[in-house]
């Protein structure tokens, strides 16, 4: 935690704006629209933990706006993403371990490596299914480095991603069958 209040707390306002930013991308139908709301995300993300302190989230929140920026360009012109996938894959590990905290960073290297695979898949609900693996690895993360809006974010995301599968994958389905 930071020696300063006000530090913490601008770091606190960063997260809990990183996480309205995507509470409402994961209510969105399209990938276009989540992508963008994901990269916006982790901007303040970084900004949230290099103020915390959490270097490792820091870092590798700075490295997915570009991989989130590449996946959407390469789904945009409906080309592969999974040479992007294992490319990415391999420097969120390596990043993971250059800017070690501990064991700790095992759990945002973790993280790293589900929403990488996420973000390289075309449609919104295989996005919406894996972003519920990969936020208890946050949680974990955020309560090591005292993010309070980073717990926030990760119960807020976990329920905003239900209530979005919910809502767009389950709920039109069963209205089909019927």
């Amino acid at each position: 935690m930071p020696d300063s209040p006000e530090i913490y707390l601008i770091a606190q306002l960063l997260g809990f704006i990183g996480t309205a930013v995507v509470v409402i991308g994961m209510q969105q139908k399209t990938y276009k629209i989540i992508a963008i709301c994901k990269i916006s995300n982790q901007v303040l993300a970084a900004m949230h933990y290099f103020l915390l302190g959490g270097y490792t989230g820091m870092v590798t929140n700075l490295v997915s706006c570009i991989t989130n920026g590449c996946y959407y360009f390469r789904i945009k012109k409906e080309k592969s993403t999974l040479p992007f996938i294992v490319a990415f894959s391999i420097l969120f590990v390596a990043i993971g371990f250059l800017s070690w905290q501990g064991p700790i960073s095992i759990f945002v290297i973790l993280a790293k490596l589900f929403s990488t695979i996420s973000l390289g898949v075309r449609e919104p609900k295989n996005v919406r299914l894996i972003n519920l693996l990969y936020n208890p690895f946050w949680l974990i993360y955020d309560i090591y480095v005292k993010s309070i809006a980073g717990c926030i974010t990760d119960i807020m995301i976990i329920l905003s991603t239900a209530i979005a599968i919910l809502r767009l994958d389950i709920l039109p389905r069963r209205k089909q069958a019927n």
